[in-house]
């Protein structure tokens, strides 16, 4: 009896024992499938840039019921990634001296700039009246000039993001066949007047 006892003793320590390593290895790869999602780094933009460009495209896309807002399609990393890889210098130049200028106007060092002062200064610029716009085109206003640019760019990167176009958007990767003078709902059929990702 007590050889059993031993036997089992000695065959439950050496499960433990061989288990053991494994359950480690297990905890280290959770804790390696951790690192590798590394936070984002700016190719272009510097920390600041990247902060204000992100916050000025989360109000100028927000999330709203299911739709998804500028950071859940990671607008700001493309944006980057264009200027960073696609912009001639001068472009690339241009742009910095826009974000600059908005620094600038937001009036505050950009770690203590609240969403309310983003909001303040895109209200001002770009839900001015016709007359205050045409005045801030004819001054060559920087500030107009890079957040005219900025929403135009944020709205062309948001629609061209995987997740919008097959979630969002008329999505039909096979399309079928042709028809001509028919109503836009009519055409896009379950996506409700959505317009055509593809």
């Amino acid at each position: 009896m007590d050889r059993r006892k031993a036997l089992k003793g000695l065959g439950l320590s050496m499960g433990f024992m061989v288990a053991t390593p494994t359950i480690i290895g297990m905890l280290q790869s959770c804790k390696n499938d951790a690192e590798k999602v590394a936070p984002w780094v700016p190719l272009f933009f510097t920390a600041d840039e990247a902060t204000v460009v992100k916050s000025l495209t989360d109000l100028i896309l927000p999330k709203s019921g299911d739709l998804p807002g500028a950071s859940d399609v990671n607008v700001t990393e493309f944006l980057d990634l264009v200027s960073a890889k696609v912009s001639t210098k001068e472009d690339q130049a241009e742009y910095r001296a826009g974000i600059g200028a908005v620094i600038n106007a937001l009036g505050k060092p950009v770690a203590e700039v609240s969403t309310e002062d983003y909001d303040a200064l895109l209200s001002k610029y770009l839900k001015a009246s016709k007359e205050e716009m045409k005045s801030y085109g004819e001054s060559e206003d920087p500030v107009f000039a890079t957040l005219m640019n900025l929403r135009g760019s944020s709205i062309w990167a948001y629609k061209t993001s995987e997740k919008v176009g097959k979630e969002v958007l008329a999505y039909d990767p096979v399309p079928g066949e042709q028809k001509g003078c028919i109503s836009v709902e009519e055409a896009t059929g379950k996506w409700g007047g959505r317009a055509w990702s593809l």
